[in-house]
């Protein structure tokens, strides 16, 4: 069998809230406001986006396309984003927020705001967390920051108040079955019963990343039935 998953990571990565499977529809609906311009964001003081939730979820991939959702939201096509993975142990320092500091004091250039996207912030180190708060103050009006944690208890106070605090939890498994059935369907697989999807779904208790590799696995396990 030929690698039929070579695409398959491109392919059904997010890209609009749509592709979203959201714990619940406040959150959603939370969300849509924040990125539509209903709730007026970034306003006055706040413009932040914290996610914060459990492992594996979803937050990340959030946090990625929220920059493209905000920008085209507001007339633009392609959002600039500076993107850092803030690791333990690893470029978690001063230098991360004097870059941010540098660019957030620039008028944006071909779009609506400066993009920040710091993914696992609690990891910052504890001076680091307070010049995010300077960061933030930094030409507020035209930036925008997304974060995302693990432990919101971790994320200093003061970053805290700086944003709208959205939690993004696990999903129920009944919520994913429209997007699995999705992507069965794109493999040709079809007449699934529910319960054996959802037989399938639960073991992963929400996790996005073990929910999509349980679902290759069974297109593999049927498309080889298939070929037998």
């Amino acid at each position: 069998m030929s690698n039929i998953f070579k695409d398959f990571d491109s392919k059904y990565e997010p890209k609009t809230l749509n592709h979203i499977v959201f714990h619940t529809a406040q959150a959603r609906h939370k969300m849509e406001s924040l990125t539509n311009g209903a709730f007026g964001f970034p306003l006055t003081g706040v413009n932040g986006i914290l996610l914060y939730g459990t492992y594996g979820t979803g937050k990340s991939a959030l946090a990625k396309i929220l920059p493209q959702v905000i920008e085209v939201n507001n007339g633009g096509e392609f959002a600039h984003v500076t993107y850092v993975n803030v690791a333990q142990g690893g470029d978690n320092g001063a230098a991360v927020i004097e870059r941010i500091i540098k660019q957030a004091q620039l008028v944006p250039f071909g779009n609506a705001y400066h993009y920040f996207v710091l993914d696992e912030v609690d990891n910052l180190r504890n001076d680091s967390m307070s010049s995010l708060k300077v960061a933030m103050n930094t030409n507020p009006a035209n930036c925008v920051f997304i974060l995302t944690t693990n432990n919101l208890s971790k994320v200093e106070g003061g970053v805290i108040n700086r944003c709208v605090v959205v939690e993004f939890n696990a999903a129920a498994s009944a919520d994913w079955l429209p997007k699995v059935r999705s992507i069965l369907a794109d493999y040709g697989i079809t007449g699934i019963e529910d319960k054996l999807l959802l037989n399938i779904i639960d073991p992963c208790e929400g996790s996005a990343r073990k929910i999509l590799m349980a679902i290759r696995m069974l297109i593999a396990e049927r498309l080889l039935k298939r070929a037998a």
